[in-house]
């Protein structure tokens, strides 16, 4: 069997197999994990309690053109609770997902997991990445799309819960609620 008759679907990313596309992904979550944590300890959000971790979400389904690594869904799930109104809790999940071999999309997609893009803003919820940006090491470039990318996500999921804490005092039966 040649090269020529390896279905490009199956083969993999920028000479990269499947294997290394999802060790790729899995530094690229470490990336966002990292600058999520650094972004959270900053004085600016000590009203919230935000935590950060990687969660295997398995039955996330990928956007076209993009797979599930084999040992799961590439996800950081974020959580950022009030520390005055305990009721008010909000989170939201972030995933990596890895491009199929042929399909005609960036190698790797990070995804705000059940946020349509916004109107105007259509790569607000959005990352893409391409294997020379995070393979071997990732570039200083990706580092501040990643930071922005961050940073737009906290401040969002952050003003989500100030409407929730605000919900919370006008009516005080509201159970706040979980998002993500």
């Amino acid at each position: 069997m040649s090269s020529d008759d390896v279905d490009p679907l199956l083969a993999g990313r920028g000479g990269l197999s499947y294997a290394e596309l999802d060790d790729c992904a899995r530094r690229l979550r470490g990336l966002l994990v990292a600058t999520a944590e650094r972004q959270i300890g900053r004085p600016l959000l000590h009203e919230f309690e935000i935590g950060v971790d990687t969660d295997g979400a398995l039955q996330l389904s990928p956007p076209d053109g993009y797979r599930r690594p084999a040992a799961g869904a590439v996800t950081v799930r974020v959580v950022v609770q009030s520390r005055t109104s305990t009721a008010a809790r909000l989170g939201l999940r972030v995933t990596v997902w890895p491009a199929l071999g042929g399909a005609d999309v960036v190698d790797l997609l990070v995804v705000r997991e059940g946020v349509e893009s916004m109107e105007g803003s259509p790569e607000g919820h959005r990352l893409e990445v391409r294997i020379d940006e995070i393979h071997p090491e990732p570039t200083e470039a990706l580092q501040r799309r990643v930071n922005d990318f961050v940073a737009r996500q906290v401040a969002l999921v952050v003003s989500d819960l100030n409407i929730a804490m605000q919900r919370r005092l006008s009516n005080p039966d509201w159970d706040g609620g979980e998002l993500g």
